[in-house]
């Protein structure tokens, strides 16, 4: 009988992983398997060392309650190739396999072992050659006496649509992200509002 264990992973608390339980649940009904335990690293960097609900999965898979590990996407399971190389070694050494839903690899097969590895080193190229691109622009700007960084958006009307939010009570994080502005500019406009007595300190 397989057990599975699931790996779900995302990077903040605002996120969560609700599409990747469903899919791999799904997945998991259509080919038989039990699914023994899910285990949810929230707000967790795929680039951290540390992944509290991973760590806990492989003294599961030690004990002999899983043997295969289902994951949706290999960022899930780290970022980093050697951190992913490391991971799917130390399943190999337990006896337990993986499988990714988005790319379809299951190293219980020799060619999906190889296809895991393949996959993993691209990923990590790809990101490399991002940040030599990012760097190569930075410095091309620089060079050119250009600024560097973001557009700024200030104006009164970004203002204006800062306090309406503010007094709507809606989050930072919300108003961040939906304004697309800086903490900075944020708090700038919540001292304004402080020192106009707009709002209660």
């Amino acid at each position: 009988m397989t057990k599975v264990g699931l790996l779900l992973r995302c990077s903040t608390n605002h996120q969560n992983t609700n599409s990747q339980k469903e899919s791999l649940l799904s997945y998991c009904e259509k080919q038989g398997y039990e699914v023994f335990g899910i285990y949810e690293d929230v707000g967790v960097s795929g680039v951290s060392k540390i992944k509290p609900a991973r760590e806990r999965l492989l003294e599961d898979i030690q004990k002999g309650k899983i043997n295969k590990v289902c994951v949706f996407s290999i960022c899930r399971i780290s970022r980093s190739v050697s951190d992913l190389c490391s991971f799917i070694d130390t399943l190999g050494k337990l006896n337990c396999s993986l499988f990714v839903l988005t790319q379809n690899i299951d190293t219980d097969t020799s060619f999906g072992k190889t296809m895991f590895h393949f996959v993993s080193i691209i990923s990590d190229f790809e990101r490399e050659m991002l940040r030599e691109r990012i760097k190569s622009g930075i410095e091309a700007r620089k060079k050119q006496g250009l600024s560097v960084g973001r557009k700024s958006n200030r104006s009164q009307g970004m203002t204006e649509a800062i306090k309406i939010m503010i007094r709507q009570n809606i989050g930072v994080r919300e108003t961040l992200r939906k304004l697309q502005i800086g903490t900075k500019y944020y708090y700038e406009v919540v001292q304004q509002m402080k020192n106009e007595s707009i709002i209660v300190q």
